[in-house]
């Protein structure tokens, strides 16, 4: 086997001048083709594929090395439609965590090739919000007009009324945690009771 001296990492089968018209057009292609998938693959797979004799076999090689077969590419499909499926926040996670890890998990779809329509991605976001986001996930729903816009909107949307839920958690702590407003409240409500339940009509 000669080696190119133009281009040494690709091997050549015959000296050039022993080539045809047609073979010597193909092997200078290959050669260029061979060259740019060298120059563009990570290094730890350079060496499994610098001894293809042409970019086919190379170009198949690199698909099988960096993606998979055709099997793994399915297996991987599955459960990465399959982990989408079941995710969900754990409870009291927040709007930000939930939106980070919905990120990173598109990321890693995206990487595969793997990734659902925007309805079902905007779906699972909303659905993974605590109750106390319901109502304003409905007010973002309702100022939506024209087609679905991606999670990432409907994030930056939400995160407007971070204020709100954050002053109406305080307000709803501040009230079960303070014993003059529980008494004061436990207090109304019975003499509340006992004003209706004192009060009769009269025959």
């Amino acid at each position: 086997m000669v080696v190119d001296p133009i281009h040494p990492t690709v091997p050549m089968l015959e000296p050039l001048s022993k080539m045809t018209e047609g073979n010597k057009k193909q092997y200078i292609a290959d050669v260029r083709v061979m060259n740019y998938l060298l120059q563009a693959i990570p290094n730890d797979i350079h060496n499994s594929v610098d001894a293809c004799k042409n970019a086919k076999e190379m170009w198949e090689r690199i698909k099988r090395l960096m993606h998979g077969s055709e099997i793994t590419t399915h297996v991987r499909h599955s459960r990465l439609m399959d982990e989408f499926g079941k995710f969900a926040a754990k409870e009291g996670e927040s709007l930000d965590s939930v939106h980070e890890w919905l990120t990173t998990l598109m990321n890693i779809m995206d990487r595969n090739n793997v990734l659902p329509i925007p309805v079902a991605i905007n779906t699972k976001f909303l659905n993974c919000l605590q109750p106390k986001w319901s109502k304003y996930v409905t007010m973002v729903h309702h100022n939506q007009i024209g087609p679905a816009v991606s999670y990432d909107v409907l994030y930056d949307q939400l995160v407007q009324f971070k204020p709100h839920v954050l002053a109406s958690r305080a307000k709803k702590a501040a009230k079960n945690h303070d014993p003059l407003a529980l008494i004061a409240h436990s207090n109304a409500s019975s003499s509340h009771s006992h004003a209706n339940s004192s009060y009769s009509p009269q025959p």
